[in-house]
């Protein structure tokens, strides 16, 4: 806490109340970039086995790099997003309402904000040639 509020405030529970109810002084809003270490955490859990930095192990013409995406048709976040969700090719979808069952993962499934922020993260490595990952893992 602040110094001159914590002078001002002489009891725990309202410099608490205080700390809490002051507007950008207990936290910042979220933003896109605060997002990425679970999108990183989501790539990890769901996507590493196959695309480990960018790559694929299965299919080495549809990588995750932006010539590869681009090349495929892939070229937005809401064209991740679909792929993620729905699958294509030897890609299982992963999406909770993904059909036909056979190119779907027969893994758990993602919620919808899950894979959009999997395609955010995707997307930002792509664009940035697919930097060293941190490992967000629990």
């Amino acid at each position: 806490m602040n110094s001159k509020i914590g002078a001002y405030v002489s009891s725990p529970l309202l410099a608490a109340i205080f700390t809490l109810s002051a507007p950008n002084l207990a936290s910042p809003p979220v933003s896109i970039a605060q997002s990425m270490p679970r999108g990183a955490a989501l790539f990890e859990k769901a996507c590493i086995g196959c695309h480990d930095m960018g790559g694929n192990i299965i299919q080495p013409g549809a990588t995750l790099f932006t010539k590869d995406l681009q090349r495929n048709g892939i070229v937005t976040e809401d064209d991740i997003y679909n792929i993620t969700y729905y699958g294509k090719g030897r890609m299982p979808g992963f999406g909770e309402k993904c059909t036909p069952r056979g190119q779907c993962t027969f893994g758990p499934r993602l919620q919808e904000d899950e894979i959009r922020m999997l395609a955010e993260f995707v997307k930002s490595q792509a664009d940035n040639g697919w930097p060293r990952i941190e490992s967000y893992a629990d």
